[in-house]
């Protein structure tokens, strides 16, 4: 019988199910994890970050680009660390596994309080905390750690949540029986071929009696890997297809079925008529959120087939069991192409902005048109949350280009680390991080882990002053919104001594075109674009949703 170690056991497990680098922070307690990562070389190799947050954030960004990312930290203060971008990835349905490095079973026998632990010998405090954000949990044995660690990434891969494995010092080493055949997603195969052909069939009598219908798309789409599907339902179909600003580039922009961003009464008119209007709303991955489409209940639920993981709804009746995969394509073999679809009289893409003065003050319009014409087909954008995200949902992305943000959990400073994890998901794409000064101030120290990485995204950091989308909610001249003055353009060659990069200012039009000119060229070289706005210049799409937000 072939052997490994536990370590390796779980190491071979997240390599079949397509992970090549695993983020975290040493600790005492993990180092034989470490150990064991490093003999792994070149099937797995370790991204070192400053933070235990920033390598939590990075291995959801890897997860959004690969489907599983892990994240290794130590028991206590390393985990709690943590434990926010575990929450978050539970809230955006990202899968990764949180891996921690606890105390030896020997050790816990005495009677002295271990550091890292409260004052007691209980070690199980900090991972019932991490029960409440995360899909399975276990602590591993030897003689169960085989059985126990493919039953919580099985979880993990079924779900799209995050999983957690806390790992004693010593049972890392400990001998088991290697893996055998590959790793199996705990859901099985979803619901029985009845339940689908049920399914099919009540959604063909509603569809039937329809004059028009829309597909309106939500994350949960791209997180269980129906987008394709979905592209092909909406052409048999003639759907007009808009999406939600999380799944904004899971459906290509440039087809005429595309009616826009739906977020609510802050949409342009064609989203509205889309979404609002149609016989029959066909939601697929979707999950409403006040900062995605504030306040808004959608059509009836007579009105509605709902497409989601683990069922699907037809006119309010529940078909229990289905995949997401399983329920659309039995929509597809269910959809004919609707005789009665509506007719939009505006194109949908950004406002047009006439060309500036290259004197011209940068404002939000400026700064997003010039964002716009820098992007190509293929680019990765990803933006934290604030002025960054709510402007960038306002860009029409060029063919195989993606939005990347977590506007449902909102966690700022998410997207700098995020970028280091989907820059080595994806190394061949290019990346544009768009983010705010009071983000960067949050994790600027993954700066450094993005230079050290040798990694080239093109930054620019929307700087105007402080916390605007507060500013926007109540009170905007209060001093709480402020936050200190950093130089920006001075991070990377304090952060990456010997690094190549290249860091530019814009305060106007033309200091901003040339920026992104010379980013253009610059490919292998890091590139950070201080773009400095006014304090109080927010795009509309913010506008409307802290408006809203604030009533």
């Amino acid at each position: 019988m072939n052997t490994t170690t536990v370590a390796g056991y779980l190491l071979t497990r997240l390599n079949q199910a397509g992970i090549r680098t695993v983020f975290g922070v040493p600790g005492d307690y993990n180092l034989p994890l470490l150990d064991a990562i490093g003999a792994a070389k070149p099937t797995m190799t370790w991204a070192g970050t400053a933070t235990e947050q920033g390598a939590g954030y990075a291995a959801d960004g890897y997860a959004r680009l690969r489907g599983l990312g892990a994240v290794i930290t130590t028991f206590g203060v390393g985990e709690l660390s943590a434990l926010n971008a575990v929450a978050g990835a539970y809230a955006e349905s990202v899968p990764v596994v949180h891996i921690v490095g606890t105390p030896a079973l020997r050790a816990r026998r005495g009677h002295v309080t271990l550091h890292h632990n409260l004052p007691d010998n209980d070690f199980g405090h900090f991972a019932r905390m991490a029960a409440e954000v995360t899909a399975a949990q276990a602590s591993l044995r030897p003689e169960t750690a085989p059985a126990e660690i493919d039953r919580v990434l099985g979880v993990a891969l079924a779900t799209s949540r995050p999983v957690y494995l806390a790992i004693p010092a010593d049972v890392a080493t400990m001998t088991v029986p290697a893996p055998a055949g590959s790793l199996a997603a705990a859901a099985g195969q979803g619901a029985a071929p009845a339940m689908a052909t049920g399914f099919a069939a009540h959604a063909r009598r509603v569809l039937g009696t329809a004059r028009s219908a829309s597909l309106l798309i939500g994350h949960l789409a791209a997180r269980f890997g129906v987008t394709a599907q979905l592209g092909e339902l909406a052409a048999v179909g003639r759907l007009p297809v808009s999406v939600l600003s999380p799944a904004k580039g899971s459906f290509p922009e440039s087809d005429p079925l595309f009616a826009g961003l739906y977020a609510g009464v802050a949409s342009a008119k064609q989203a509205r008529v889309a979404v609002e209007e149609p016989d029959v709303l066909i939601n697929a991955g979707v999950t409403l959120a006040d900062l995605v489409t504030p306040g808004e209940d959608l059509v009836p639920d007579d009105r509605r087939i709902d497409l989601a993981p683990g069922r699907a709804t037809v006119a309010g009746v529940v078909y229990p069991g289905l995949t997401l995969r399983q329920s659309v394509a039995a929509l597809l073999a269910a959809v004919r192409p609707m005789p009665d679809q509506p007719t939009f009289d505006e194109e949908h893409g950004p406002v047009t902005v006439p060309a500036p003065h290259p004197a011209s003050r940068l404002t939000q319009p400026l700064l997003w048109k010039a964002v716009q014409d820098f992007l190509r087909p293929g680019d990765l954008v990803i933006a934290d949350q604030g002025t960054a995200y709510y402007g960038a949902t306002g860009l029409t992305l060029p063919n195989g280009a993606h939005l990347v943000g977590q506007p449902m959990w909102g966690s700022l400073g998410w997207a700098l680390p995020a970028t280091l994890g989907a820059m080595l998901a994806v190394p061949d794409r290019r990346v544009v991080l768009i983010t705010g000064d009071g983000a960067v101030q949050q994790t600027a120290a993954e700066l450094g882990t993005l230079l050290a990485q040798g990694l080239a995204p093109v930054i620019i950091v929307v700087n105007n002053s402080g916390y605007t989308t507060e500013r926007t909610i109540a009170d905007p001249s209060a001093a709480h919104h402020d936050i200190p003055v950093w130089t920006f353009t001075a991070l990377t060659s304090a952060m990456g001594e010997g690094r190549p990069s290249v860091s530019l200012r814009a305060v106007n039009a033309g200091q901003l075109d040339d920026a992104l000119a010379a980013a253009a060229h610059c490919t292998g070289d890091l590139v950070l674009i201080d773009a400095v706005l006014p304090a109080q210049d927010v795009p509309p799409l913010l506008r409307d949703l802290t408006r809203r937000l604030a009533a």
